[in-house]
């Protein structure tokens, strides 16, 4: 992750984003949302999240084999969400941010490669990856709006005192172990799809001759269900005249 882009995001005018679809919503509501951050800090955490995201990437290639994962497979949205349910997350953030603190830095972030993408660009006119980028901007924050707010620690204790309770932490860490198989096996099930897709895609490639790589790309992706652009990376990645595995 470029950390020029989120400097970008964070210094724009908001003026400069009015021809960009809810940008300025993006960038006000964002930077209000983390203004008790400073930039350093900012940068700070989008180098751990982005580190925690290459780490989950290598340890799903290392668990499903290196040419059917890739990064570029899903978005850094997506993965993070993989990151956000690892037990070793917590460790791992900045100590003062919450989950929803990082999904508002990605807004930003993602914010950031929209506003560079059309800067050379006519007003009005948006490229398409800065189109899926603006997209997954959105969604972060959206997503981090949906998030509840974790109460304090001393929330809890005084929440456990009004019930005549005490805090049951072995219960509570029960429950988030629960959650948190459910969601991987969930992860596992999407990756599943994702190799049997690619796996699928590769096949045709070779087995099948098509007029232009464009033409492949669309007729591949109509039968895996999956979009061009991705059947382009999948191919990419491997050479035309090597079997697939």
């Amino acid at each position: 992750m470029n950390p020029h882009l989120l400097t970008l995001a964070l210094t724009t005018p908001l003026e400069q984003l009015l021809e960009l679809p809810n940008a300025v919503r993006i960038a006000a509501c964002a930077r209000e949302d983390l203004q008790r951050f400073s930039a350093e800090q900012l940068q700070r955490m989008l180098a751990s999240m982005d580190a925690a995201i290459t780490d989950t990437v290598t340890l799903a290639q290392i668990k499903n084999g290196g040419e059917l994962v890739d990064r570029h497979e899903q978005r850094d949205l997506d993965w993070f969400i993989e990151v956000t349910n690892q037990a070793e997350w917590p460790r791992l953030r900045s100590a003062t941010a919450t989950d929803r603190d990082y999904l508002r830095l990605l807004a930003l972030y993602k914010l950031g490669v929209v506003i560079e993408a059309t800067a050379d660009t006519p007003p009005g006119i948006i490229i398409r990856p800065a189109v899926d980028a603006l997209m997954e901007s959105l969604e972060s924050l959206v997503l981090a709006d949906l998030l509840p707010e974790p109460p304090s620690t001393e929330q809890i204790i005084e929440d456990a005192w009004k019930t005549g309770l005490t805090p049951e932490p072995v219960a509570a860490d029960e429950v988030r172990k629960a959650q948190s198989k459910a969601v991987r096996r969930a992860a596992d099930a999407r990756h599943a799809s994702n190799r049997a897709a690619k796996q699928k895609a590769l096949e045709l490639f070779a087995s099948n001759t098509y007029r232009t790589k464009e033409e492949a790309y669309r007729i591949i992706g109509a039968q895996v269900c999956k979009a061009p652009g991705t059947i382009k990376n999948w191919i990419a990645g491997i050479p035309k005249d090597s079997p697939p595995k």
